[in-house]
C-alpha cells in the first residue's frame, strides 16, 4: 500500500499537478483512498490544492471519466440516458488492455496501435496503466459529428464497445490467418506462464476452423469414418453413431476404429487452430466509467501511470514508472492539439457495420433475448459458478456482477430482489465495489429493458479466470448458466411426476 509520505511527495510535484489538472478539464474525477475504496461522486479537480487536500485525507490515486460533461457536478445517480446525453458534450475512446502475461500485453497493445494507424488515425496516445496493462486513447475530436445520422456524442458507450470489438477481430482476423493468436500460442513467455501457473491453454483460447473462421465445440471435431466393404464409399459421422448402412450395396458399413477425424460442421474444413481471447475489455464499459488518470499512483504496484511513445510500446520498461525517478513525459495521453477532425470516421463507421468473424461468438451488442421463466428461480437451482461467486470474491468482482445481473434477470428475478442480493453479495467481497457504481449498473440495465444471457460457460475470462468454475455432472450438458438452471428445474419437475 502507498504510504502518505510517498503520495504527498509525488502529488506535490508541480509538473505532476499540471498534467493531472489538464486531463481533468470537463471530466468527472474521483479519488481512491487505498483499500477503503473511492470517494464521493460526482467530484472534480480544478486547483492544485484540490489534489493535495484529498491526498492528506488518504487519497492514493485519481480516476477520470471517458465522458466529458458541461458540468460534471450536475451528474446524479440514477440518471436517465436522455439526461446523460443532454449533459455529455463528448467522450474519448479509451481501450484497456490487460493480458495476464506482460510481454503478450505489450504485443496486443502494439497491434491495436498499428490497427488504428491502418485506419488513417494519427492522434493516437498510449499510457502504462501503472500495473499490468496499457490504455490506448483517441480523443473525441478525431471522430465525425454524426454516425448513421446519429450524433456521435450520444453514442456512448455503444460506440466504444463496437470499436473495441471490431479492433479485436481486425488484429487477429481470418484474412490474416489468425497470425496474432499463432504468435501468442507459440511464444515462450505464454508457454512459460502456463507451466508456472498450471493453467490450461483452453482458458485463454477457443478452437476455430482455419478455413472459414467458425468457432468449434469439442464435439464438432470428433467424427468417425464408415466405409462400405463392397463399393468403398466413405461417410463421416459423429462419434455417437454406431451403425451406417450403404443404400447402394444394401450392406452395413464398417466403422473404422481409431480413425477419429476433425471436420468443421460449417465448411467441412479439417485444419484447426487456436483463437486467443485478447482480454480487451468491452462488456464493462458503461456510462460514467472511470479509468486511472495519467500520473496517478497504482496501489498494488506502487508505480505511476505514465504516458509513453505509442511507437515504442514493445520497448517500454516498468522501471521508468517508479515515482522516485519519474520524469514527466513529452507525450500526452489524449492530446487534443493538432487532431485531424473526423479522421476516425472510417474506424467508427466500419465498427458499426461489422459482424463478428467467429461464428457462434455472439457480440454482446447483438445477443438475443431469452424466453423468461415466468417465476423467480430459487437459489438452490443456481449453477455451481453462481453459487461460488455469491460467497464473495477477491478478483473479478466487476465481471461477476455482469454475469450475475444477466443471469438473475433471465431466471425470473425482479430488480428489487436483485438489488438486495447485490448489496448482500458485495459485503462478502474482500474489497467491496462502490455501492453507487454497483447499483448504477443495475439501474442502467433496468432502463435498457433488454435481457441478454450471461457469457457462455466456455468464456474462461468470466468463469475460470475469476475462480468460480467448479463444474458438476450437469455442467457437461449445458453451455450457459441459465441453461443449467432450466435443466435442473425440468429434472426436478419430472422426478416429482415420477418420470
Amino acid at each position: 500500500m502507498i504510504s502518505l509520505s510517498t503520495a504527498l511527495k509525488h502529488y506535490k510535484r508541480k509538473d505532476v499537478q499540471d498534467e493531472i489538472l489538464l486531463a481533468a478539464q470537463d471530466k468527472e474525477v474521483v479519488a481512491r483512498f487505498g483499500d477503503k475504496g473511492f470517494g464521493k461522486r460526482p467530484d472534480i479537480l480544478k486547483y492544485p490544492n484540490d489534489i493535495i487536500e484529498q491526498v492528506k485525507q488518504g487519497a492514493t490515486s485519481f480516476h477520470v471519466s471517458e465522458e466529458r460533461w458541461r458540468n460534471p457536478l450536475q451528474l446524479t445517480t440514477p440518471m436517465s440516458k436522455k439526461d446523460a446525453d443532454n449533459l455529455r458534450t463528448s467522450w474519448d475512446l479509451v481501450i484497456d488492455i490487460d493480458f495476464e502475461v506482460w510481454e503478450i500485453t505489450k504485443i496486443i497493445t502494439n497491434e491495436i496501435i498499428k490497427a488504428l494507424k491502418e485506419h488513417d488515425i494519427s492522434s493516437i496516445s498510449c499510457k502504462f496503466s501503472g500495473n499490468k496493462g496499457f490504455h490506448i486513447g483517441v480523443p473525441f475530436e478525431a471522430f465525425p459529428e454524426k454516425v448513421h445520422d446519429q450524433e456521435t456524442r450520444t453514442l456512448f458507450p455503444e460506440a466504444t464497445k463496437r470499436v473495441v470489438s471490431y479492433l479485436a477481430d481486425y488484429i487477429d482476423s481470418k484474412e490474416k490467418g489468425f497470425a496474432l493468436s499463432k504468435k501468442i500460442v507459440k511464444s515462450n513467455e505464454f508457454n512459460d506462464f502456463l507451466k508456472k501457473t498450471g493453467k490450461s491453454i483452453d482458458e485463454f483460447t477457443k478452437d476455430i476452423c482455419i478455413k472459414c473462421g467458425a468457432g468449434l465445440k469439442s464435439e464438432d471435431k470428433k467424427q468417425l469414418e464408415f466405409i462400405c466393404p463392397k463399393c468403398g464409399k466413405t461417410v463421416s459421422a459423429d462419434e455417437s453413431v454406431k451403425y451406417m448402412f450403404c443404400n447402394k450395396d444394401k450392406v452395413y458399413m464398417e466403422r473404422i476404429q481409431n480413425t477419429a477425424i476433425k471436420k468443421c460442421p460449417k465448411c467441412g474444413g479439417t485444419k484447426f487452430g487456436k483463437k486467443v481471447n485478447l482480454f480487451i475489455d468491452t462488456l464493462l464499459v458503461s456510462s460514467r466509467h472511470l479509468y486511472r488518470m495519467a500520473y496517478s499512483l497504482h496501489e498494488k504496484s506502487g508505480l505511476v501511470s505514465i504516458p509513453i511513445d505509442p511507437n515504442k510500446v514493445l520497448e517500454f520498461d516498468k522501471s521508468n514508472a517508479k515515482p522516485e525517478t519519474l520524469r514527466v513525459s513529452k507525450f500526452k495521453f489524449l492530446n487534443r492539439k493538432d487532431v485531424k477532425k473526423g479522421e476516425a470516421g472510417k474506424l467508427i463507421i466500419q465498427a458499426f457495420d461489422y459482424k463478428p468473424q467467429i461464428e457462434g461468438e455472439e457480440n454482446e451488442l447483438e445477443k438475443k433475448e431469452y424466453e423468461p421463466l415466468g417465476f423467480a428461480l430459487q437459489e438452490e437451482f443456481f449453477p455451481p459458478c453462481i453459487k461460488k461467486g455469491l460467497k464473495g470474491l477477491k478478483d473479478g468482482r466487476k465481471r461477476f456482477s455482469f454475469i450475475l445481473i444477466n443471469f438473475l434477470t433471465n431466471v425470473g428475478w425482479d430488480y428489487e430482489k436483485i438489488e438486495k442480493l447485490f448489496v448482500e453479495w458485495n459485503k462478502k467481497n474482500d474489497e467491496p465495489l462502490r455501492e453507487v457504481s454497483l447499483l448504477g449498473q443495475l439501474k442502467y440495465h433496468k432502463r435498457n429493458k433488454k435481457k441478454i444471457l450471461p457469457p457462455n460457460c466456455d468464456n474462461a475470462a468470466y468463469y475460470k479466470d475469476i475462480g468460480i468454475c467448479n463444474p458438476d455432472n450437469l455442467c457437461n450438458r449445458i453451455k450457459n448458466p441459465v441453461n443449467y438452471s432450466r435443466l435442473k428445474v425440468r429434472h426436478v419437475k419430472n422426478r416429482k411426476k415420477g418420470k
